[in-house]
């Protein structure tokens, strides 16, 4: 049977990584409701609400020197939300949540999340609030409180299971379970399984890796000793450290398409060292990463227009990087100036965040959101 392919998009300089056609995000989105699907993932750096809950909260109060109120609260919503919109994913796994009610506020500030309009502009009018996305939550045991999840599109999927891994450390310091969750393409009935992780920090400096390692043999042990986990799977999060620490190549065993897990920010970081998703005074690191399995990397290594029929003007705007993969599976840093700081000191060009220390930035998150667009192996 012959393997459905995917386009992958490119953007001009100012842009993400990508290949292909460079065109709208929006544009795509519509070739990709019969195609195709888009998984995104965005670390959203301490999305808590106002409330204070049973965890660790103090600093995300009306009372804390954060001055953390409604205001801001909903100006943080918004900012997410734009950025969300921006990529307009049909998966987005998502870590550094305080908890499901912070998700629904979320998915009620996301135009792309609400109910899809039928054309009918009457019977629109008269449709219940709603949303064509489904939150999958866990609570964390994180002394913080802050959950890893996901947001599926269920006009395109539908969920058959959730799990979540413990991850032991020896410390006995409480960090955050890894979430798997299991989702049928409905025009298919493909299956596939999602990881969501947010490994342990950096905190305590070199001697933080063991801690790291320890969730990668957790993930490892999960893909070896689980026989419904089906071909398709892909594994995504904040992995506190970059594709090329061992955490990830030896303790995960990821790495390039030989590998059985491809780390597409392996491949990304190949082709160019300086791709990064967080900004750090040494450079770039690419903490957030997609990963997926060998069978799903090979299903989408085809596009639907070759590399030679493209115009002469579209391959002027396409990064060297893009030009070589083409046709490949690909992750894309979604950077646009409005997401960064432009104040002409040593932070210019950084994320721009909620908080830089205790002064409030009104901005998004120390992360740069990742995303990838794929097509399913067909088992029938």
């Amino acid at each position: 049977m012959a393997i459905l392919s995917v386009v992958l998009i490119g953007f001009s300089a100012c842009g993400s990584l990508g290949i292909g056609k460079v065109k709208s995000l929006s544009d795509d989105h519509n070739y990709r409701v019969n195609s195709g699907f888009r998984v995104a993932f965005y670390n959203l750096e301490n999305l808590f609400d106002t409330v204070d809950g049973p965890n660790d909260d103090a600093e995300f109060l009306p009372t804390s020197e954060n001055r953390w109120n409604s205001e801001r609260y909903q100006s943080k919503l918004k900012n997410m939300a734009k950025v969300i919109d921006s990529i307009a994913p049909d998966i987005l796994g998502v870590v550094e949540v305080e908890n499901a009610f912070v998700l629904e506020d979320l998915r009620k500030h996301c135009n792309s999340m609400r109910i899809s309009k039928s054309g009918d502009l009457e019977n629109d009018d008269r449709k219940p609030l709603g949303s064509d996305f489904e939150i999958v939550h866990r609570e964390s045991p994180d002394a913080r409180g802050i959950d890893v999840a996901l947001i599926y599109n269920r006009k395109k999927f539908y969920l058959t299971g959730v799990y979540m891994t413990s991850v032991a450390l020896a410390d006995g310091y409480k960090t955050r379970d890894i979430m798997r969750v299991h989702l049928v393409e409905k025009g298919t009935g493909d299956s596939m399984a999602i990881f969501v992780n947010h490994w342990p920090s950096r905190r305590g400096g070199a001697a933080s890796a063991a801690s790291r390692m320890t969730a990668a043999a957790a993930l490892s042990q999960t893909l070896q000793n689980n026989p419904t986990i089906p071909a398709n799977f892909l594994i995504m999060g904040d992995f506190n450290d970059d594709p090329e620490d061992p955490s990830i190549t030896e303790g995960l065993q990821a790495g390039d398409a030989f590998h059985s897990i491809v780390n597409l920010a392996f491949l990304a970081r190949q082709a160019d060292s300086t791709v990064g998703t967080i900004a750090w005074h040494t450079g770039w690191n690419m903490f957030d990463q997609i990963m997926i399995s060998r069978p799903l990397y090979y299903a989408n290594l085809h596009s639907h227009e070759s590399a030679g029929s493209r115009s002469e003007k579209t391959q002027s705007h396409l990064h060297s990087y893009e030009n070589k993969l083409w046709g490949s599976p690909q992750i894309n840093v979604y950077k646009r100036p409005w997401m960064l700081q432009h104040d002409g000191n040593k932070y210019d060009g950084w994320p721009l965040r909620t908080f830089a220390g205790k002064k409030y930035m009104n901005g998004f998150s120390d992360h740069l959101p990742v995303y990838t667009d794929l097509v399913l192996v067909h088992r029938h």
